[in-house]
């Protein structure tokens, strides 16, 4: 179903007054990153390399649950030297992500227009806030919110209602924000605060989970005519 298929009932071009946006597979591919970053910690573990074909199992969740399902470890210092590994390997393995064409210069307009723009993510916050530096983005995004450094399992609707939070703090206008992004976390984090989401189809997705998004887009142009007309 694309943009045309699913119109919103009040208008053909909505405006929101604040845009929130998710980052792995919404404004980043990091896919390589993720999963190469994985198989490392599960071969330092030495549990065997896991079974990624089916992206939905690791691109999107918070990463305790993926980090659950890769080792199957359920108790508390399992859990955190897995993470400290995965981290560890994660951060090595940077140089893989990129951006996906026209998500930077889309969130460089919408600054220039005058709309608060906020990052939700599960990625931990650091790393959120300098490859938002390091795409020449840090001075267009008013709000980042992401996990704590030793937090693996953030919710998401907590880490929406903190972007949120910055974003009113600093005097932005809050009243009418719609979130983007790419997973089912995406949609249920931000229908916790009865926010509509609009769904992309180039993240990490099924066709399922995009059925309960308020509106679904093909392409980041499909996007820009949604959120700047």
């Amino acid at each position: 179903m694309t943009l045309a298929d699913n119109p919103p009932a009040h208008a053909t071009r909505p405006r929101w007054s604040t845009v929130l946006f998710d980052m792995d597979g919404t404004i980043v591919d990091s896919m390589e990153c993720i999963a190469g970053a994985l198989r490392l910690m599960a071969a330092d573990l030495g549990i065997g390399e896991p079974d990624l074909s089916d992206v939905t199992t690791f691109m999107g969740p918070p990463m305790r649950d993926t980090l659950e399902w890769v080792t199957g470890f359920t108790r508390e210092d399992d859990i955190a030297r897995a993470s400290t590994l995965y981290r560890d390997h994660h951060d090595e393995l940077e140089y893989l992500v990129t951006t996906y064409p026209g998500m930077v210069e889309l969130i460089t307009d919408l600054h220039d227009a005058g709309i608060p723009v906020g990052v939700a993510t599960s990625k931990r916050l650091r790393i959120a806030r300098r490859w938002l530096v390091d795409y020449h983005l840090g001075d267009d995004v008013d709000a980042v919110a992401g996990a704590s450094e030793g937090h693996a399992g953030a919710d998401k609707a907590g880490i929406i209602a903190d972007s949120l939070a910055q974003l009113r703090d600093q005097g932005h206008d809050v009243s009418r924000p719609v979130m983007v992004g790419d997973r089912r976390h995406d949609i249920d984090g931000a229908g916790a605060h009865d926010i509509p989401t609009i769904f992309v189809e180039w993240g990490y997705g099924t066709d399922a989970e995009a059925g309960a998004a308020a509106l679904r887009v093909h392409d980041v142009t499909e996007l820009r005519t949604l959120l700047l007309g």
